[in-house]
């Protein structure tokens, strides 16, 4: 989470929302993203999308249920889309995202079982580093 930390720094920096994220195989990260990165249109350059779609691409395949996600902020719902789809199997958050969180809001992409094709159960774990994730959103720029 160190890492997703220094990420959203950088993020923050450049003038982007202050999020972070990693992929991790075997213990050790595969890939990062930060948010807004011009690998991506602004609208789909989500950190985690970023970190997954570099993870698939060094894997050479769509097929992550090894690997754990990392992220400043819990994933929203477009990102748990895409966790789903590639069945990462854990994924750890600092900071809930409120209203558009894939976890705990009305709508928990990340844990519904209504989608027959997503019985994998992924395993959530939030409020790692919760407040430094915080500071780090609340930060002013300069």
């Amino acid at each position: 989470m160190q890492r997703c930390l220094q990420l959203a720094a950088e993020a923050k920096r450049k003038g982007k929302p202050a999020v972070g994220s990693v992929v991790v195989k075997d213990k050790v990260i595969i890939s990062e993203g930060t948010e807004g990165e011009s690998s991506l249109p602004p609208l789909l350059a989500h950190a985690e999308i970023v970190a997954i779609l570099k993870a698939i691409q060094k894997l050479g395949t769509n097929d992550l249920f090894n690997c754990v996600l990392y992220t400043t902020v819990e994933p929203c719902y477009m990102c748990s889309y895409v966790i789903r789809e590639t069945k990462i199997a854990r994924v750890i958050f600092g900071t809930k995202a409120g209203e558009i969180g894939g976890a705990f809001s009305s709508y928990p992409l990340l844990t519904t079982k209504a989608v027959s094709r997503w019985q994998t159960e992924i395993l959530l774990e939030g409020g790692v580093l919760e407040e430094d994730c915080l500071q780090l959103l609340k930060k002013v720029k300069g």
